[in-house]
């Protein structure tokens, strides 16, 4: 195959598997009862943009930004969810607001790849934060705080950390799903080199 046709055909592929991404979120969903092949994960994701040095003011682009999050489902044969079999989630959040989602998930490992900022490819990077579902069991993740410069700039300049912030983000999840607030377990996401044996 011609160099040109393999490099569209691996755009096209990647752009396929893009689309196919289900929204993690499904909260505002009516959610099944819990199985033996489901389970039920609940978290937030805040994305904070910070000031540089010598920066002052607020970035007009900054709080109007949105980030998307890739999650992926990992199999021990595909630990980075690459598989075309592999399920593949996008969670989407605004800059500044914190997002509560309600994820129900077939038992098994998942991978937050990392995020990137709509329409902007220099703004993101990667995360690599792992977490489990198990059938029949809701657990509570924690809530990711990535923390982003205003502005582009070279380099890793963004931070991230996974917090315990399970009271307030399982008071917001009590109004429409009491059920599920009262059955959350804590299961921190952890970070993919912690996990490994």
């Amino acid at each position: 195959m011609e160099p040109c046709k393999f490099l569209w055909a691996f755009i096209a592929v990647a752009l396929s598997c893009s689309a196919c991404a289900k929204s993690f979120d499904m909260s505002g969903e009516r959610l099944t009862p819990l199985g033996p092949e489901w389970g039920v994960v609940i978290g937030s994701v805040m994305v904070k943009p910070v000031k540089g040095a010598g920066e002052s003011g607020k970035s007009r682009d900054s709080s109007d930004a949105s980030y998307e999050f890739d999650i992926v489902q990992t199999q021990p044969g595909d630990p980075d969810g690459e598989s075309a079999y592999a399920d593949h989630y996008r969670l989407t959040s605004k800059a500044g607001e914190e997002r509560v989602f309600i994820s129900r998930l077939r038992t098994g490992s998942y991978l937050i790849r990392g995020f990137s900022q709509d329409q902007i490819g220099g703004k993101g990077g990667d995360l690599d934060l792992v977490f489990d579902c198990m059938a029949g069991e809701v657990r509570y993740l924690g809530r990711i705080l990535v923390e982003v410069p205003q502005r582009v700039t070279r380099g890793k300049e963004y931070r991230f950390s996974v917090e315990n912030a399970r009271e307030p983000t399982l008071a917001k999840v009590a109004g429409p799903h009491p059920e599920l607030a009262n059955q959350a377990v804590d299961a921190p996401m952890r970070s993919r080199e912690q996990s490994a044996p």
